[in-house]
């Protein structure tokens, strides 16, 4: 009974179970019974613990002989699909924090690439070694009485090094103490004139190759097979762009289109550069203060207290005119350069001769002729154009120079101002400049004050129309007062550049130019007043009444000149940009010619 038991159990709990192995013990029983043997109650009890002893072997350890069935895997269950994460809500966009922006409002133009550029020419650690090494030395030179070969190479040494610091952008906001350094430098260090020379002279150079508005190469040999590389960043993209110009010589170069700049450039570093052709592209800072540096150096100490004025060091108006000539500089420096130039023109050192006189008063010229803007509302949107402030400027420095006629005998001075002054499609500031600059320029006798007496009222009747149109404008004062001192001096300091009083009463006083001036002097007495308290107390700019304008109109009816020739306002707006030619890419040929790159 046990032997049967034993192996049907082992196989029980390998393969069927804990019931199949109850069950298959108790048939065995069964048939032991039915052969004639009686059962044995202790077999069976044995038999019984055998097999749940061998089942709970098999429940804790892992079969031996037999290798169980393969599960099927389980069916994976489908991911549960995220919930779509909720957007959130649109934010409202914030109300105003201030009152709302005036009807026409113009954002401001973004900065020029002018604003943006830096080019040091002196790192702060070459900038401390010539502190200690070659500072003393370079002043030991400049005050030294003599000029010998040391002194020059020590002075041009501590000149390249105060004009770069001015590159530095570590000393942009020091700007105007480094100019005042240099300043102080020639006025109160050099003690002897061959020296104070040498020393202007090679500040200027350096100081001009940092108003380019380009990096320059100049190759050539002894004047011949010139080569010119112009290098400047593209003013939308910033990449550089290079333009090469190839001659024979110099006339042949002069001869190819486009190459002006490179002209120049050979003409003024051929010999030699300070900083290599790689002193300009510098920003506007540095250029600003440069310009009013130029305009600075003094050549000899003038008497405040007897009204004797420093002597400025006259070859500086060369590199001034550059920079007005340039279309590429800002109005805003060439208005530093217009008036540095004036002051040159008036007390220079040595006195500027006539062909200076007559070079800068083109260059001022020139410019007039340039688009130019038309409204004070209009600034922002044409802000690519010349600058009304800067149009004051260039016919104030006009009558400035101190000629009147070219080398033709042309009076072309006074014919550019009256020219600016009775266009009606200027702005008044700009008109009435030019009048009040036509009272102080040299005039002689051969002034037509018939015809320029005429334009004067003219424009006074024009202004009081326009004035009744919009009496809140603040620039009507000024222009007012601009055409008032067009007749008269401001005070007695007030002298043209022959020594008369300014203004054309100063300088002529005819009974034409007496009766055009009182004509204008009422227009003036109303606008200057305005605006007026009224019965309720309350501020108001009056108009001009029509009994004020009728007398001006009726002397313009009576007094037409025979060769008055009137000037209507165009419909069209103002040029949206100055016209310019680029200049085509040459082939190379034996004579010269121009590459772009």
């Amino acid at each position: 009974m046990q032997r049967a038991c034993f192996p049907v159990a082992v196989q029980s709990v390998v393969g069927d179970g804990l019931g199949l192995c109850v069950w298959k013990g108790l048939s065995v029983v069964r048939h032991s019974g039915a052969n004639g043997e009686p059962p044995r109650h202790g077999g069976m009890a044995a038999c019984v613990a055998a097999c749940v002893g061998f089942v709970l072997a098999g429940l804790f350890a892992a079969p031996v002989h037999a290798q169980p069935a393969a599960k099927k895997p389980a069916a994976k269950k489908p991911a549960a699909k995220k919930p779509a994460a909720k957007k959130p809500a649109a934010k409202k966009p914030a109300g105003p924090s201030g009152p709302p922006l005036p009807p026409g409002f113009v954002p401001p133009p973004p900065l020029p690439q002018v604003m943006a550029l830096n080019n040091a020419l002196l790192s702060p650690k070459d900038e401390l070694a010539f502190r200690r090494r070659g500072y003393s030395t370079f002043m030991k030179a400049v005050r030294s009485p003599g000029l010998g070969s040391k002194a020059q190479q020590d002075i041009r040494a501590g000149i390249r090094y105060q004009v770069a610091r001015l590159t530095m952008p570590t000393n942009r906001e020091a700007l105007p103490v480094r100019r005042r350094e240099i300043r102080q430098m020639v006025q109160l260090q050099v003690k002897a004139a061959a020296v104070r020379e040498f020393v202007l002279r090679e500040l200027t150079l350096a100081l001009s190759e940092l108003l380019e508005t380009a990096h320059f190469k100049i190759t050539h040999n002894n004047g011949q097979q010139i080569q010119v590389v112009v290098t400047r960043p593209d003013p939308k993209t910033g990449k550089t762009q290079s333009q090469t110009f190839k001659a024979d010589s110099l006339e042949v170069l002069r001869s190819v289109k486009g190459a002006g700049e490179a002209v120049r450039f050979f003409e003024r570093y051929s010999p030699r550069t300070v900083f290599g052709g790689k002193g300009g592209v510098q920003n506007f800072h540095v250029r600003l203060n440069v310009t009013y540096l130029l305009g600075e150096l003094v050549v000899q100490k003038g008497d405040p207290a007897k009204g004797i004025p420093a002597a400025r060091y006259t070859a500086s108006a060369f590199p001034l005119c550059d920079v007005v000539n340039e279309p590429r500089q800002l109005d805003a420096i060439k208005v530093v350069a217009v008036r540095g130039l004036v002051r040159l023109m008036k007390t220079g050192k040595p006195e500027a001769s006539y062909d200076l006189r007559l070079q800068v008063a083109q260059c001022l010229a020139d410019q007039l002729q340039r688009p130019y803007q038309r409204s004070v509302l209009r600034q922002r949107i044409d802000s690519h154009l010349q600058h009304i402030w800067y149009q004051e400027v260039l016919v104030e420095g006009l009558a400035g120079v101190g000629i009147l006629q070219n080398k033709q005998a042309q009076p072309f001075v006074e014919t550019a101002l009256a020219e600016v002054m009775a266009n009606p499609n200027r702005h008044f500031l700009a008109r009435t400049a030019a009048a009040k600059a036509i009272g102080r320029a040299p005039l002689t006798g051969a002034f037509d004050g018939g015809l320029r007496s005429y334009q004067l009222v003219e424009l006074a009747g024009q202004m009081a129309a326009a004035y009744n149109k919009s009496p809140t404008a603040g620039y009507w004062p000024r222009s007012f007062q601009q055409l008032y001192f067009s007749f008269k001096a401001i005070n007695k300091n007030d002298v043209t550049v022959a020594g008369k009083p300014a203004g054309l009463l100063g300088q002529f006083g005819t009974a034409r130019l007496q009766d055009a001036y009182r004509q204008v002097v009422p227009l003036v007495a109303h606008v200057i007043v305005q605006p007026t308290v009224t019965a309720d107390g309350k501020q108001r700019f009056m108009m001009i009444s029509s009994d004020t304008i009728k007398p001006l109109t009726d002397w313009l009816a009576e007094n037409r000149p025979a060769n008055y020739k009137p000037r209507q306002p165009s419909t069209t707006t103002a040029p949206t940009s100055t016209p310019t030619t680029k200049p085509k890419a040459k082939a190379k040929t034996k004579a010269g010619g121009a590459s772009r790159s």
